[in-house]
């Protein structure tokens, strides 16, 4: 094997190595970014839920008590209000959703799905636990769901105690059959924030591409030019002497000197071998001489 060929070939091994571990390690890096992108702009539309439930709360709630009105408007109420607002954002953006739910709603709107619940139970199960983490797969690829807990607060109880205590407009609207027997301090429900992860898990499986494509070319320009140098430097002096060695040693006297200029290791090596092939020529006149 040429000097030339071990000389790629441990290069390549090398960056071969180098770039199997440096992928593995940014491809890390990059769906851990991914995931931190998702889940802040998971807690964004979190924060926007809980602002769209202050105002309705602060401004739209005691509008039909000022204006003297008995009727129930469903729109004064928090979570009907930040449901329907997200529930249209969802037609723009259906993997999207903020959903406030209940395992006892007075609206069957609220009603969790299968896993929605098992947060709410896993809520219910931990009461010290403040937020909830959780991924999972669906037809169009891998959610992230944030989730806080809803607990029930005294204010609650006006209408979610007994059906005897709720506003009779409540009962009118929705029935006596749900959203009662809440206890205080309970966790009721949980706020369930979901983002898809399919799109930035992409996007960070495609930088890994372009990574290692844009490494991959950078090697084999490197490569190249270091093959050139290495041709150049070491390989032709070196197979320019071992030429003039074989036929110095097949007899022919016309043979040139390799001369090399500077201070480098090729130069004095060609120094050095030109003085063996004058001290060997020396020595072989004087044994002609005898």
């Amino acid at each position: 094997m040429r000097l030339i060929v071990k000389f790629n070939l441990v290069i390549t091994l090398a960056f071969v190595a180098g770039l199997i571990v440096s992928a593995l390690l940014m491809r890390e890096r990059f769906v851990a970014n991914a995931r931190t992108e998702v889940l802040a702009n998971a807690r964004i539309m979190m924060q926007s839920s809980d602002s769209i439930m202050r105002y309705t709360k602060q401004e739209v709630t005691p509008l039909p008590q000022a204006l003297g009105h008995d009727k129930f408007v469903r729109a004064a109420v928090p979570f009907f209000a930040a449901g329907s607002i997200f529930e249209d954002l969802r037609r723009h953006y259906p993997d999207y959703s903020v959903r406030n739910v209940a395992l006892n709603p007075t609206n069957l709107r609220d009603r969790p799905t299968e896993s929605e619940a098992d947060i709410v139970n896993g809520f219910r199960s931990f009461p010290d636990r403040t937020e909830m983490v959780t991924e999972r797969q669906t037809p169009n690829g891998p959610i992230m769901s944030l989730s806080r807990p809803l607990v029930a607060a005294p204010e609650c109880l006006v209408c979610h105690s007994t059906p005897a205590n709720a506003p009779s407009a409540m009962i009118d609207t929705y029935g006596s059959a749900n959203g009662f027997g809440w206890q205080p301090n309970e966790t009721v429900g949980a706020q369930i924030v979901s983002v898809p992860l399919s799109l930035p898990l992409a996007r960070a499986e495609e930088a890994v591409v372009h990574l290692l494509l844009t490494c991959g070319s950078v090697f084999l320009v490197v490569l190249a030019v270091l093959n050139l140098f290495l041709y150049y430097l070491v390989v032709k002096p070196i197979r320019d002497m071992a030429k003039i060695a074989n036929d110095v040693s097949l007899g022919k006297p016309d043979t040139p000197e390799y001369e090399r200029q500077g201070s480098d290791e090729i130069a004095t090596l060609s120094l050095s071998f030109n003085r063996m092939r004058r001290s060997l020529e020396g020595a072989l006149r004087l044994i002609e001489g005898t």
